[in-house]
């Protein structure tokens, strides 16, 4: 009877303060090894939340994930379809249907580890962190909130990095680990260089029979794939793709360009390609080893510090590891020097932001056909490795359970 009681009393105090918050975080009497939080998950279309959540919920045992729809406008997503992303992860992932919860009007945060992706989302859940004294760990991937020299990501860092309940953080980009240090946001020991990311491994059971260009078909197929964030994708270089694309319809007849994400035909003019050029918009991630089958090259001419001051994106984009995962060669822009790991000219393309440097370098696969083909073997074994769950997931399980382990 006590327990009821008690259970009784935690809710009328959840329901009586989430009057006045949107939730509110309580430290019930089920007590997990870990903590998930996301402002996205399930989304279908966020192919490495869904492959690194559901791989940590796998490999910890006493533990689930909270998610929520807070970030679903950013993917021209209602939040009404939150809950029907979660039953279909349900239904795909039956053995985790306990695991997961949606955040709504209050939520038991008894924890040893507390673990999150982006700046934004461990800054927006310190104080509930702190107020039960709860060790976190998180990944601060580019974006999120995270920019360099930005006034108010700046602000996060040193709040969130000064946290008494601050264990590590985990670094996808060697940027990211300079910018750290070299500011004395935290020391070398609290923070973990691990390049790339938890990507899906689907394309290891590829399906589809990859069509390459003259052995399969006579059209040479570039595509582009981003989330609008801007007018015109500026800050992915949209733009860029679609100038150069104009330029390569004025020579060669065979080339066809396609665009997936969150453009369409009104973002910028294209009727000089209206016939040559297909739109797909937002697509799930499992939806993209078909389109990317029938794909050559993805062109990813993104540019820094466009969308904020400070804002710039991770090398390479999620979206190109699955094209190049799928036998599609990367052309792509890197002006932060980010590579480390991949060889320029063999497994991929490094190019400049503009039309010009991708006009020539598809020129280049169009006067060698045989250069396209082997490369686009070299970098799918080279991306395989870089990006199998044999290289990224252990030293991430490794970080979270040392620390739980502790408690």
């Amino acid at each position: 009877m006590a327990v009821i009681y008690f259970r009784s009393l935690v809710y009328r105090f959840a329901t009586k303060i989430s009057k006045k918050f949107d939730s509110v975080a309580y430290k019930g009497l089920k007590k997990y090894d870990l903590i998930i939080y996301d402002d996205l998950f399930p989304h279908p279309s966020s192919g490495f939340r869904l492959a690194e959540f559901t791989a940590l919920l796998q490999h910890f045992k006493n533990s689930k994930i909270i998610g929520s729809a807070k970030s679903y406008a950013w993917v021209k997503t209602p939040a009404a379809d939150h809950e029907k992303h979660v039953a279909d992860f349900t239904e795909n992932y039956p053995s985790l249907k306990k695991k997961i919860r949606i955040q709504k009007r209050f939520f038991n945060v008894n924890t040893k580890v507390f673990y999150c992706i982006f700046l934004n989302n461990i800054f927006d859940n310190l104080k509930w962190i702190e107020n039960y004294q709860i060790p976190f760990i998180f990944t601060l991937y580019p974006g999120g909130g995270f920019e360099i020299e930005g006034t108010q990501s700046d602000s996060k860092l040193k709040k969130v990095l000064a946290s008494p309940m601050f264990r590590k953080v985990i670094v996808t980009q060697k940027l990211t680990l300079d910018y750290l240090l070299d500011n004395g946001f935290c020391k070398p020991e609290q923070a973990e260089y691990i390049f790339g990311g938890v990507v899906p491994q689907s394309a290891l059971e590829n399906v589809f029979r990859k069509k390459q260009y003259l052995k399969d078909k006579q059209t040479l197929d570039l595509c582009f794939c981003a989330a609008k964030y801007m007018p015109k994708g500026l800050d992915k270089g949209y733009d860029v793709f679609i100038e150069a694309a104009v330029k390569l319809t004025a020579t060669f007849d065979f080339i066809r360009f396609h665009v997936i994400g969150g453009f369409d035909a009104n973002d910028i003019d294209v009727s000089a390609i209206a016939d040559k050029i297909h739109f797909y918009g937002y697509q799930k991630f499992d939806g993209l080893q078909e389109i990317y089958n029938n794909m050559d090259v993805i062109v990813s001419p993104n540019r820094p510090f466009l969308l904020g001051k400070g804002a710039f994106d991770g090398f390479p984009l999620g979206t190109v590891v699955e094209a190049v995962f799928n036998g599609v060669v990367a052309v792509i822009s890197d002006k932060l020097f980010q590579n480390t790991v991949f060889n320029d000219g063999t497994e991929l393309v490094i190019v400049e932001s503009n039309s010009d440097s991708i006009v020539s370098a598809i020129k280049a696969f169009i006067e060698n056909p045989e250069k396209l083909h082997q490369m686009a073997n070299a970098g799918k074994n080279k991306f395989l490795n870089v990006y199998s769950d044999l290289t990224q997931l252990p030293p991430r399980q490794a970080i979270l359970q040392y620390e739980i382990d502790k408690r």
